[in-house]
């Protein structure tokens, strides 16, 4: 095969180079000054989540981090072939093994410590805001211009869902990566030649680490390709040849996109997974109503980008009914609002093209967001704004200058920069006052009724979390509030037998599984639960029966298989429960819970020196519960290791100085001595 000839690879775009729109500065000075503006950002955008970091894991940080197998296992295997965001849980099957990895390695370096994982958060969003910095420069050339947009990213309440909230990485982490991705074929297309080249496949790379943290990262190809219309001019004499001349680029990119899709089908066995119609009630309307309901939430979340003051962590059903009519104050803004983006980019893209590339760039990266294009598993969530919002920055600079220009001319860009830095002062103020939500289960979900009056789902949780610090009649009266706002949900009536349970009411318990399992014949975890209710009133065979029920829909549940083989040691069938602990020891050998009912088992069995090393290891696992270190000393005792038994004595009593188990193996050992 001959060579291609220079020109060709020209037309083609492969090895082509392109001008820089707007490289870093050339001078030193300018350099510094530019090193210090971006500096100014990152710093920014850390200050105003400093209050953050305090904050505990809470809300979908407990699924995807605390009760997420694959995270406290380091099961690097399992998040990268299973729909591991929720872990075994599976709810939603979403795969985001990326976000989810890098919750293991917070989890290997600080267990379930927040802070770090909190720590991570920020630094991520310090960095989205500085590339967010460099993209802008490069495309408008306007250095004003892109520290001011930067600095209205860093600090917009908008994202306190993103940033303040653990599970919100995954947003940050999809950003990171789509923009390096599109800074990467920046420098590639710069470069030219063979380092082009390779800068190229970097930006394929961070393409598909994006989709990997999470699949809206695939829409920043829009977004590439709605920019180099718009500012064809640095590229060629007309807009169709700037996108002749980088068609294979773009190939590359939809290549890589067709494959990241088709793997993530592979693993969750479908495209895309049906959402739960709690979560979104687009999923069960016809389309006009879909459609026009749609139009109305990007209404809603325009007045959200635009008034940042009025924000809520939960728009589930009723929080958003679907739009029934034309004449729908929401529908009809979302429409004005479409007519004025289009207006903008078609005016914009000859006159004011930083306009026109500030709307599509939203437009781009928010339109797998917005249930147009597909159904997602939530109707409307402030923390899908995060990358999308950055035009909207922009569009805001843009706008502050114009107005300033008008007023005070010769004066304008300080003009401009005090409005900038006084919305900058407003927003981030409010960001630092809604991070403090985000601090503490009760607080936050006393709030999130607050913000969301009509949500099912507010009113659920923090039933629950009422139902976890033992105020019981509180817990059911908003578990009772939410079924009134959706009758016989499944999950609500779950919860709402697992409050009752917490109250010493198994019998109204068992009645609401039940109800839950006549909605949902398929849910493993209420099955469980009913089970161990029945083993509660002592009905041992009914609790027996509904374990093994579970265990068709869930065979490798280590939970299930330790609730049947306690209700099996309770029956007295040792042998048969011996079985079922070692099962679920093997499926998940660092749950210390299974160990500890293990060790019982053997102790009531005799094997003392047996129950003494399922004990030791449960206490290893969890340090900060005492029932390890508690069975442990007796185990000992039994085994007549009494001098080990006093040495661990004495380090519960260090950590548990006032717990009952731990002063009566003191008063047993005194005894013992005694003798």
């Amino acid at each position: 095969m001959g060579k291609v000839s220079r020109r060709k690879r020209k037309e083609r775009g492969v090895g082509a180079r392109v001008a820089p729109a707007a490289a870093a500065p050339a001078c030193p000075g300018a350099r510094r000054r530019f090193a210090s503006e971006a500096a100014l950002v990152v710093l920014t955008s850390m200050v105003v989540y400093a209050n953050s970091l305090r904050g505990e894991l809470l809300f979908d940080d407990l699924n995807a981090i605390v009760n997420n197998r694959y995270v406290r296992d380091f099961a690097i295997g399992r998040i990268f072939t299973t729909a591991s965001w929720w872990g075994e849980l599976g709810y939603g099957k979403l795969y985001r093994p990326l976000a989810t990895l890098s919750f293991a390695l917070n989890h290997a370096l600080g267990g379930l410590d927040p802070l770090g994982y909190h720590v991570a958060n920020v630094l991520l969003h310090g960095a989205v805001s500085w590339l967010l910095l460099v993209l802008f420069w490069r495309m408008t050339s306007d250095r004003w211009l892109s520290v001011a947009a930067a600095v209205l990213f860093a600090v917009h309440p908008v994202h306190t869902e993103a940033v303040a909230s653990v599970v919100g990485r995954a947003e940050e982490l999809a950003a990171l990566f789509a923009l390096a991705s599109w800074l990467s074929l920046s420098r590639g297309r710069e470069a030219g030649g063979r380092r082009g080249a390779w800068w190229l496949l970097l930006a394929y790379l961070c393409l598909a680490l994006g989709f990997l943290a999470k699949e809206s990262a695939v829409t920043v190809i829009g977004a590439i390709v709605c920019a180099d219309v718009i500012f064809y001019r640095k590229y060629g004499n007309s807009r169709a040849a700037a996108l002749q001349r980088f068609r294979a680029q773009y190939l590359g990119f939809i290549v890589v996109a067709a494959l990241l899709v088709a793997w993530r089908a592979s693993i969750l066995g479908a495209l895309a997974s049906k959402p739960e119609h709690m979560d979104n009630l687009l999923v069960a309307a016809a389309w006009p109503a879909r459609y026009m309901t749609a139009v109305a939430v990007a209404a809603r979340y325009f007045a959200k980008l635009v008034w940042p003051f009025d924000l809520s962590a939960d728009y589930s059903y009723r929080q958003i009914d679907l739009v029934s009519s034309a004449a729908d104050f929401w529908f009809l803004g979302g429409l004005a609002l479409l007519a004025a983006a289009a207006v903008t980019v078609i005016m914009g893209a000859r006159r004011l093209p930083e306009a026109a590339f500030a709307v599509t760039f939203s437009a781009a990266t928010f339109s797998l967001a917005s249930n147009m294009v597909v159904l997602i598993g939530t109707i409307m969530a402030e923390r899908l704004l995060y990358l999308p919002s950055a035009g909207f920055c922009l569009l805001a600079a843009i706008a502050l200058r114009s107005a300033c220009r008008g007023v005070l001319k010769e004066r304008m860009r300080l003009a401009a920069s005090v409005a900038v830095a006084t919305i900058a002062l407003t927003w981030g103020g409010a960001t630092w006052a809604r991070n403090r939500v985000w601090r503490e289960p009760l607080v936050f979900f006393q709030t999130m009724v607050e913000d969301a009056p009509h949500s099912a789902r507010s009113h659920r949780e923090l039933g629950l979390v009422y139902s976890r610090l033992g105020r019981h009649e509180e817990a059911l009266a908003e578990i009772q509030k939410s079924l009134a706002i959706k009758p016989r949900d499944a999950a609500t009536l779950y919860n709402l037998g697992n409050t009752l349970m917490r109250a010493g009411r198994p019998l109204e318990a068992i009645a609401a599984y039940e109800e839950a399992l006549e909605r949902k014949r398929d849910f493993a975890e209420a099955m469980t639960n009913l089970g161990n209710a029945y083993s509660t009133r002592g009905d041992e065979a009914s609790a027996e029966r509904w374990f093994r029920r579970g265990l068709v829909l869930a065979p490798n549940s280590p939970v299930i298989h330790m609730n049947l083989a306690n209700s099996l040691f309770r029956q007295g069938r040792l042998e048969e429960a011996e079985k079922h602990y070692r099962l679920a020891i093997s499926l998940d050998p660092r749950a210390a819970n299974i160990r500890t009912n293990y060790g019982s088992v053997l102790y009531a069995w005799g094997r003392y020196r047996e129950a003494a090393e399922q004990y030791r290891e449960a206490s290893l696992l969890e340090p900060a519960a005492a029932a390890g270190y508690v069975g442990l000393i007796a185990a000992l005792l039994e085994a007549g290791e009494t001098a080990e038994a006093k040495r661990v004595l004495a380090v519960a009593e260090s950590r548990f100085p006032d717990d009952a188990g731990v002063l009566q193996m003191r008063s047993r050992l005194e005894g013992k001595g005694s003798r």
